[in-house]
This record gives structure tokens, sequence and C-alpha cells, in this order.
């Protein structure tokens, strides 16, 4: 067996040229969104949840990992809550997918229901560009108010957002 030591590995010109194999992980960042927020829209609005990151290749993915802490819908007569990520790149916003039923509670008697939980999402994405792509998770209720970071209820909630750019 053989064992190949290095400092530093450069591209032929430069160390930008260096290519990693496929599912090698180029890029990650992350941001934590500690802000209480209600949503009330009957039509999916944008949280505070958001982050961008710029890939350094048209080939690659980026895995896009949520966790919305402290979250749940409260208020009488609540239902179900969605969620959609959205993706934008240079002003044009496209939802790339769809969490029916988020977050569920329901009253039939129309008292007061207060549901507070965590919801972890994730989806690879194949932008294709590199450009500045900014995920953001958008959300909805069709009854109540559904809440994100509730401190009241659930202590310290926050959310995060993780992107990370994977070799393609």
């Amino acid at each position: 067996m053989s064992t190949l030591s290095v400092d530093t590995i450069q591209g032929q010109t430069t160390a930008a040229n260096v290519k990693l194999p496929a599912g090698c992980v180029l890029n990650c960042v992350q941001f934590v969104y500690p802000t209480y927020q209600g949503i009330t829209a009957s039509s999916y609005t944008a949280t505070g949840i958001t982050m961008n990151i710029t890939p350094k290749y048209t080939s690659s993915k980026v895995l896009v990992l949520i966790s919305a802490g402290g979250c749940g819908v409260s208020g009488a007569n609540t239902g179900e809550a969605a969620a959609s990520l959205v993706r934008t790149i240079g002003g044009s916003a496209t939802t790339i997918e769809t969490y029916e039923r988020f977050v569920f509670t329901h009253s039939a008697d129309g008292n007061q229901v207060t549901v507070i939980s965590s919801a972890f999402l994730s989806f690879l994405d194949s932008p294709n560009t590199t450009s500045a792509t900014t995920y953001t998770l958008h959300a909805r209720t069709n009854g109540g108010t559904l809440r994100f970071n509730d401190h009241q209820v659930s202590g310290n909630a926050s959310s995060q957002i993780t992107l990370m750019e994977i070799a393609g």
C-alpha cells in the first residue's frame, strides 16, 4: 500500500481549477434565524428562514437542510399549514418543493389549540448555475397562526437553514 502526503494541491495554473470527485462538499453555509414569526396568510408567505450560496460549478448540486424550531399552529378553528421551498436566482423565483401538512392541528369545537414542535425538511437541488442562489422557506395556513421560533412556549427556539454545495 502507498501513501500520498501533500501540503498543497494546486491546479495546472491556479488552485481554482482543482476539481473534486462527485459527492464531495465544496461549500457549506448556515444561517440561524432566532426571531419569532407568526403567519396568518392563506397564501405562501416568505419566512425569515433564508440563505444564499454561490455554486462554483454549474454541475454542482445544493443540499438544503432546514430545521424549523418552535413551530406550530395556534388559535381557534386551526387547521393545517403547508410550506414550500423557493429558489431565487437573479430575481427569478421558483418553487422547487412543497411540504403539505407541514404542521397540523385541528379543533373541532373551536377552542384554542396550540401545538409546538420542530420540523426538519431537506431537498437536493440542481440549480445549474454559478450565480448567487437564495433558498427561502415560505409557509401558509388555512386557519389560526403558524408560528416559528415561539420562545414563549418552547423556550429558546430558533430555526436554521444549511446549504451544502455538492460536486456533481
